[in-house]
């Protein structure tokens, strides 16, 4: 135990000797922006020492390439349209909704519904072969029989256990949904805070020289925004992409709602985040142009597993946005670089709390209670109450185990909001979430920003004011013009 110890704060002194004299990346060639840069490309790759057992620690598994792939993922990580809704939509048309299949709780429970329906037929057979009464097909049983009043007693049972399980899985089925509607909201509370850094940046960027009615940014401004814009973007994509789930459009191919596509089987589900985190993909973003040689190295170097990347870009951006306000490309006003590190921050405890929300969604031994309640009820419900109904609790068992089977496992579902445990219908789309933030850091705010006009002195001109705000300022270059539409003369 203690060499383990001394062979950690070793790994951990080493890495940190090393981040001290690591400066950030350079920007891209096309900014002018002046920032400072530190070069490596010639410098030689030196593996870092780590504890035993870490050395591979959050890299990506071997990826089999196939062709095209990487193009694949690339087009993944830069699209900025998605092709499908962040989540299975519904209508609220009763017929529509009755004849859906797929990712409903017809689709989970359809097994244990056909099982329970023949446990009670089988009970059904048994109860004929061995009562000594006598009852028609679709008739209640004597309650007299021997055996009829036996299970009678096993009724009675039944019907407390009903009553605590209706309790228990209701609280349970709000308490699912309440951890799945958190873990959406968190991801769109994600996309919100990186919305707002782009438009701080965009607002905050020094402006360049009046071109007629309207300014743009200054050189300098345009390259930050332009940079930062996309290392956020980048950022918020490396995050999904090591983010655990089947719903990223790549490992579910993509499938739209209804009922017509099958969802891919475990085994041919495969999660982009391996292979466009890899040194492979990584190369294949910068001959796309979404990353810099220099930044491809850069965080190969940090010695970071790549679960790690999109720390790297979040710190990034924030150094570069401060470089910006000591270099005249930000405008440095009260409380300007305190709100964009408060919404930097934010960025980091929303992502941290995807992964807090998944870790602690729900106690084993709660679930455990939940499932064998249930499984139990289900169970019992032939036999208990077979005396009472008969033949005709064939159907009802079917009900009752397509209501608490699958409102058990419907809850699961919401345990589980990115599909990595089987339930493909009620995931949240990572695909979608990505494409688009992609819009709304790449092009919304930068391009908001890039044309002020200037204000009019008296706002909005009806037209016909025309002639007395041109009496008014006949030095308006613009009022001949607008006499000449006014009156209809020329």
């Amino acid at each position: 135990m203690m060499h383990h110890m001394i062979s950690t704060f070793s790994a951990a002194a080493a890495l940190s000797s090393r981040a001290h004299g690591l400066a950030p990346p350079r920007a891209s060639p096309r900014a002018t922006v002046r920032l400072a840069s530190t070069l490596f490309d010639d410098v030689p790759v030196t593996p870092l020492y780590r504890a035993p057992g870490s050395a591979f620690q959050g890299m990506p598994s071997t990826p089999g390439w196939e062709s095209g792939r990487l193009d694949e993922l690339t087009d993944w990580a830069t699209s900025d349209r998605a092709n499908r809704p962040v989540m299975c939509e519904y209508r609220s048309e009763g017929g529509w909704l009755w004849s859906k299949w797929r990712g409903t709780v017809l689709q989970m429970v359809l097994v244990p519904v056909l099982a329970s329906m023949s446990l009670t037929v089988s009970t059904d057979i048994l109860a004929h072969a061995f009562s000594a009464a006598d009852w028609s097909l679709f008739g209640v049983p004597p309650a007299e029989d021997a055996l009829i009043s036996q299970l009678r007693g096993l009724a009675t049972l039944w019907e407390y256990q009903l009553t605590l399980t209706i309790f228990v899985l209701t609280f349970f089925t709000q308490q699912a949904y309440a951890h799945y509607r958190s873990v959406y909201f968190c991801a769109r509370a994600i996309q919100g805070r990186i919305n707002d850094v782009c438009l701080l940046l965009a607002v905050g960027a020094t402006r360049g020289e009046v071109e007629g009615a309207t300014s743009t940014y200054s050189d300098d401004g345009a390259a930050l925004v332009e940079l930062c814009a996309r290392l956020i973007r980048l950022c918020h994509t490396f995050f999904w992409a090591t983010t655990p789930t089947t719903s990223d459009g790549v490992g579910d191919g993509g499938l739209v709602d209804g009922d017509g596509p099958t969802d891919l089987e475990p085994s041919e589900r495969v999660q982009a985040g391996p292979e466009l985190l890899s040194p492979q993909g990584l190369r294949s973003l910068v001959a796309a142009g979404q990353l810099t040689a220099n930044e491809r190295t850069a965080l190969l170097k940090t010695g970071l597993p790549p679960s790690q990347y999109w720390c790297v870009l979040l710190e990034w951006v924030g150094q570069y946005a401060l470089e910006g306000v000591d270099h005249a490309a930000l405008r440095d006003s009260p409380g300007f670089e305190e709100r964009l590190l408060r919404e930097l921050t934010q960025i980091r405890a929303e992502m941290f709390s995807i992964g807090d929300f998944q870790a602690g969604r729900m106690p084993l031994a709660y679930v455990q209670l939940v499932q064998v309640l249930v499984d139990s009820l289900v169970i019992i419900a032939p036999v208990a109450l077979y005396a009472k109904l008969g033949a005709l609790s064939i159907p009802l068992c079917g009900l009752l185990t397509l209501f608490f089977k699958g409102l058990l496992e419907l809850s699961k579902s919401f345990l589980d909001p990115f599909g990595n445990e089987g339930f493909p219908g009620q995931n949240i789309r990572v695909d979608v979430l990505v494409s688009e933030l992609n819009f709304g850091a790449q092009s919304r705010w930068s391009a908001a920003g890039a044309v002020l006009p200037e204000r009019d002195r008296d706002g909005p001109r009806p037209l016909d004011t025309v002639l007395e705000y041109c009496s008014a300022w006949p030095d308006d270059p613009g009022c001949e013009a607008d006499a000449v539409a006014a009156t209809g003369d020329g």
